[in-house]
């Protein structure tokens, strides 16, 4: 019993570590965005970046996050979306460059 649970967590482990190599971050510049900043009741706060001509978005971003967003285009800053090339509606993260 105690070999068989030590193999189905071995399998467990080999299967994670192949899910993560085949994820492939990718990351492109938005031209424009949707920020929901208060959802109706029982949704999610969204922000959503247009990039490529692709909706992505990123769930329950915190409040400096919908700040900095909305400073970055409006002052002309660059905002970087990264998603998971598996999933690649859903952002991971959202960076702000200020150059």
């Amino acid at each position: 019993m105690q070999q068989h649970i030590h193999q189905i967590a071995q399998a467990a482990v080999q299967y994670l570590q192949q899910q993560v190599q085949t994820q492939a971050f990718q990351a492109g510049i938005a031209n424009g965005y949707i920020d929901v900043v208060q959802p109706l009741p029982g949704q999610p706060s969204v922000i959503g970046l247009l990039i490529g001509g692709q909706l992505r978005v990123l769930f329950n971003p915190n409040p400096q996050t919908h700040d900095q967003v909305q400073e970055a285009f409006a002052f002309g800053h660059q905002v970087i979306g990264i998603w998971d090339s598996q999933t690649p509606q859903i952002l991971r993260s959202i960076q702000v460059r200020k150059i």
